[in-house]
């Protein structure tokens, strides 16, 4: 019999007299269960997880419609600098036709989907290289992973961006890069097997690297599937009159990233999930920065140790955030997950992803009553108004029991928060005692 089974058909399960109710007060749940005569017992516990903040460098940039670049550096994680690696393809658009158009202008798009700022940027730069190899779809590309690129840049340019009005970066191309994709196009107009290489996308393009200047204070996210972000051939009539093809990102791409931790509290942390408490009443996520908050799941644990035959009926779980300045462009994690450490003392994401989220992550209430392979994860939305993250977690606290129940262990006596969006620009500060497990429980009298 599995833990998933056994928990559903165990006598435990069958007595959740309360079942899941939505009030704080036992004495206010419609039953009476203070009578002398009625052996059972309801009462609450509020349990504060421990919190540290720990590094996993482990990265992966490639799996999502975004790609991340720039450098940002403040006095909490450090130094971040990231470049965005892009392979682009034909998209489609108007062709010389001949000697009619003539070539005008070349111009990278791109639409900017999220930022990080301490406040609005002036002076950044970003310097565009051609990548001596080739991006492929199959393979993963983790963040530690840095390609050689061509000595010549196609681009250096310098921008100001002001998060509340600006939304595209136009930066033009060097004459020599779009000259030879205008040639392509010219010879695709003679037809025959160059229109066909063309416009079935089978010339090799060498991918792009984004790479940011030495002095730049920004990090931002690019959606390659916005349709401004492209790149732009730009051709001119006799008349004057301005036509284009255009080029997209649709194909792959992943964010490379350098971290330097000197500058900032967790200079400390050396090794991957080495903890660290240095900062005193609070930890962090950032997963550009590669850190994430630990939670440690004792006091829920050795209560169950000391505890026989009680029934969870409710369990909450919240997370109190410290809110950014309202003056920064800084966004809290709009989403987080909680992942198991594993006996390795590692998390297993790749697991996650395979579909066995039922051993490696908490799952919504739903999915731990599915017949089927659990997969949908529990995804905590940031609430504004109450700087928090929280959800229910009644049946996963209830099959934690009872696996101990079964095995004499725990499915997990950790959880790593994360995100489902591993590039998010976000950074969340959470306020240790504000990290709480609540369980409404019920017992049989003595």
């Amino acid at each position: 019999m599995d833990k998933l089974t056994y928990w559903i058909t165990s006598g435990l399960a069958i007595a959740l007299v309360p079942f899941f109710f939505a009030c704080d007060d036992p004495s206010r749940l419609g039953l009476e269960l203070e009578s002398e005569d009625n052996t059972i017992v309801t009462q609450k516990m509020e349990f504060v997880l421990p919190a540290s903040t720990i590094y996993i460098d482990s990265l992966r940039t490639d799996q999502f419609t975004h790609s991340i670049f720039g450098q940002f550096e403040d006095s909490i994680a450090g130094k971040a600098t990231v470049v965005s690696y892009n392979q682009y393809n034909i998209f489609g658009g108007v062709l010389p036709g001949g000697d009619s158009l003539e070539y005008s202008s070349t111009v990278l798009s791109l639409k900017v989907a999220g930022q990080r700022a301490q406040r609005g940027l002036a002076g950044e730069q970003v310097i565009i290289h051609e990548v001596n190899d080739t991006l492929y779809n199959q393979p993963v590309y983790l963040a530690d992973r840095k390609l050689d690129h061509k000595p010549n840049a196609i681009a250096d340019y310098t921008f100001d961006f002001n998060p509340l009005t600006d939304s595209i970066i136009q930066i033009p191309l060097s004459d020599a890069f779009g000259q030879f994709l205008y040639k392509r196009l010219e010879k695709a107009t003679l037809g025959g097997v160059n229109q066909d290489s063309l416009l079935l996308g089978m010339y090799h393009y060498p991918p792009l690297a984004l790479i940011p200047g030495a002095g730049n204070k920004g990090l931002f996210a690019f959606d390659l599937r916005d349709d401004t972000t492209r790149i732009y051939v730009n051709m001119k009539s006799a008349s004057g009159k301005i036509y284009q093809f255009s080029f997209d990102f649709s194909d792959a791409h992943y964010s490379q990233i350098d971290r330097d931790r000197s500058s900032g509290k967790f200079s400390d942390i050396v090794a991957e999930y080495e903890e660290s408490n240095v900062i005193t009443g609070r930890t962090h996520l950032d997963m550009v920065s590669g850190l994430y908050t630990k939670l440690d799941l004792s006091p829920y644990t050795d209560f169950v140790k000391s505890h026989e035959n009680f029934i969870i009926n409710r369990a909450t779980i919240s997370m109190e955030v410290v809110p950014h300045d309202e003056f920064s462009y800084i966004e809290t994690v709009p989403f987080i997950r909680n992942y198991f450490i594993k006996s390795n003392g590692k998390i297993n994401g790749s697991g996650v992803s395979r579909g066995d989220g039922f051993n490696n992550a908490i799952l919504t209430e739903a999915d731990y009553t599915s017949s089927a392979n659990s997969t949908n994860i529990l995804t905590m939305a940031y609430n504004k108004d109450d700087s928090q993250y929280a959800a229910n977690v009644t049946l996963f606290t209830q099959i934690l029991a009872d696996d101990y129940v079964l095995s004499d262990k725990f499915l997990t006596e950790h959880l790593v928060i994360t995100s489902p969006e591993t590039i998010s620009l976000g950074q969340t500060s959470f306020n240790k005692s504000g990290m709480k497990l609540t369980i409404f429980y019920t017992t049989l009298k003595d």
